[in-house]
């Protein structure tokens, strides 16, 4: 555990819960220090200077004192925060996700610079797109990478015989691809060659260097369940923001049908 009094880092909010009359409990990942929760004094206070400072996926330079169970918040300023989120209720729960992942992925005083950037990265992405998935299978896929959970994709994961480009299958709790010699069809689900290919180019670039990239959507929901198997197997449980994501998507796509059904009856 890194020996500190105070210090000020970049840090990502993810979360904060109410604590006795008006502090709050936050957690946030900072760039040098990892996970941290702190007690920030005061904060639901109307007049708190801490007000607007410490919102969920806000970006903020903050600055800790250590304390006996919990740091304090002593300074914190807003580096970078993201309205599009807030003004946009199928981003916002896309933002949750993230935040979410991050959380339940980064141990507390661990340091994981990787996951902070590509955090930030990802909620940039999030922010500017109309279109975010492919950010947002990219952001899966990165943290399972940063946390050494990354799924093996060019040998089988059973035989180790090299994976040829062609139709295979992939095991959540083995951890990567299974050639069509060794699959099971109960304990592996399907991975095809475009699938294969957009993994490994997640595996080579980072979030900023996709956007000319193209994805089918049977690919896209290929490759959302099978990272969202595996995430869920080393997690051992299941994402509460994951099922809203996929809920507020079948309402969109819902409503977008409704729309166009409607524009040719007329």
């Amino acid at each position: 555990m890194t020996s500190y009094k105070t210090f000020t880092n970049p840090a990502l909010v993810l979360k904060y819960f109410p604590y006795q009359e008006a502090d709050l409990i936050v957690t946030m990942l900072t760039k040098d220090h990892g996970k941290v929760q702190a007690i920030a004094k005061g904060a639901r206070k109307l007049q708190s200077k801490f007000s607007g400072h410490i919102e969920p996926l806000t970006v903020v330079n903050v600055q800790l004192a250590k304390g006996k169970s919990l740091d304090t918040v002593t300074q914190v300023q807003t580096d970078k925060a993201y309205p599009q989120l807030y003004d946009d209720l199928h981003k916002l729960a896309h933002g949750i996700y993230i935040s979410e992942l991050i959380d339940q992925f980064t141990p507390e005083r661990e340091p994981n610079r990787q996951i902070f950037e590509i955090g930030l990265k990802t909620l940039d992405v999030l922010s500017k797109s109309d279109s975010p998935e492919l950010g947002l299978l990219n952001f899966e896929f990165q943290i399972l990478k940063f946390s050494g959970f990354l799924p093996e994709l060019f040998n089988c994961v059973i035989c180790e015989a090299e994976i040829k480009p062609t139709e295979n299958r992939y095991s959540p709790n083995r951890g990567g691809v299974v050639c069509l010699s060794c699959s099971n069809s109960r304990e592996t689900i399907p991975l095809s060659l475009s699938g294969m290919k957009i993994l490994r180019h997640f595996n080579l670039y980072p979030v900023a260097q996709h956007s000319g990239l193209k994805i089918r959507k049977e690919t896209y929901f290929e490759l959302k369940t099978l990272l969202l198997e595996t995430i869920i197997f080393w997690l051992e449980k299941d994402l509460n923001s994951s099922g809203f994501v996929e809920h507020l998507r079948i309402l969109q796509n819902t409503s977008a049908n409704n729309e166009s059904e409607k524009d040719n009856n007329d």
